[in-house]
């Protein structure tokens, strides 16, 4: 009897750790395409106030720039890769 409810852990973790891998939906992970939702990812993971936002391209990719002053006092640069297809 013990064996099922072993095999439903397992199953159970490997569904867990799969979404980890992919990133669930809804978790605000995804990679921005916009300047405003790299943003907001920001806003939303570190709270604070955004001081500065800029976008550049390097190496074909688009990089988000943004500068936040953190609930802590800290300023913090932080450095988000563009979703494929981002325009800066």
């Amino acid at each position: 009897m013990r064996r099922p409810a072993r095999r439903g852990r397992v199953v159970l973790w490997a569904a867990l750790l799969l979404a980890l891998l992919l990133g669930a939906p809804g978790t605000g992970s995804a990679a921005p395409v916009t300047l405003e939702e790299a943003v907001a990812q920001v806003e939303r993971s570190h709270g604070g106030r955004i001081l500065s936002a800029r976008s550049e391209r390097r190496n074909g990719e688009v990089v988000y720039l943004i500068r936040v002053l953190t609930r802590d006092q800290q300023v913090r640069d932080l450095e988000i890769r563009g979703a494929e297809g981002a325009q800066p």
